[in-house]
């Protein structure tokens, strides 16, 4: 009697859902010429982000450490993640610093943060930029964007540092790091001229 062969059925294994994270830094004078561009891609998600991912999906209060190094009790809130800030603000959005540090999982600010304003490595900070979520198969993306404007009267050396502050709530708005990234060699930013910095955040299936 002949006996059928058993044939194995391979079962393919899911594809892994990728999730992207890149930036772009665009340098430019005060006539517009731009001086200065990189993108490449971000590795820099920090322990904040998942943080208060975990804290709005469970709906429970956790510890996170916010801009200053402390940390909070923070709640859930229709709030949390945003980054969305007008002109003049810097709580939350993207912003730069000298910070040469490595990037570590526990970061939980900039390094050396550049501040608002018209003095010594102060830059204007416009308000955040968002595209809408945009759908090119099999990846969906979008884009959050800032430009920081030098006049200060003097060229702004030494930029090295990239991120975005967001936002968290304890009955208050509190500053947290979501991302950061340090450039692999420093930018110079003219007085009158300004610095753009523009991060895509993606997923792939």
């Amino acid at each position: 009697m002949n006996q059928g062969r058993k044939q194995k059925r391979v079962q393919r294994a899911p594809e892994k859902i990728e999730e992207s994270l890149s930036y772009t830094v665009e340098v430019r004078d005060k006539e517009g010429r731009v001086l200065h561009r990189i993108s490449a891609p971000s590795r820099s998600y920090v322990e904040q982000w998942n943080q208060l991912i975990n804290l709005q999906a469970t709906q429970a209060t956790k510890t996170v450490k916010d801009t200053d190094g402390v940390d909070q009790a923070c709640e859930p809130h229709s709030n949390t993640l945003k980054a969305y800030v007008p002109i003049g603000f810097t709580d939350h959005g993207i912003r730069v610093g000298k910070g040469t540090t490595a990037v570590a999982i526990d970061d939980y600010a900039l390094e050396i943060p550049l501040a608002e304003g018209v003095g010594v490595d102060q830059l204007n900070h416009q308000g955040m930029i968002f595209s809408l979520p945009a759908v090119a198969a099999p990846s969906c993306s979008f884009t959050a964007r800032r430009t920081m404007i030098n006049n200060s009267g003097a060229t702004i050396t030494g930029v090295r540092e990239i991120g975005c502050y967001i936002r968290g709530e304890n009955g208050s708005a509190l500053s947290f790091l979501g991302f950061r990234d340090v450039l692999g060699s420093g930018c110079d930013v003219p007085d009158g001229g300004a610095i753009t910095v523009e991060y895509t955040i993606g997923v792939t299936v």
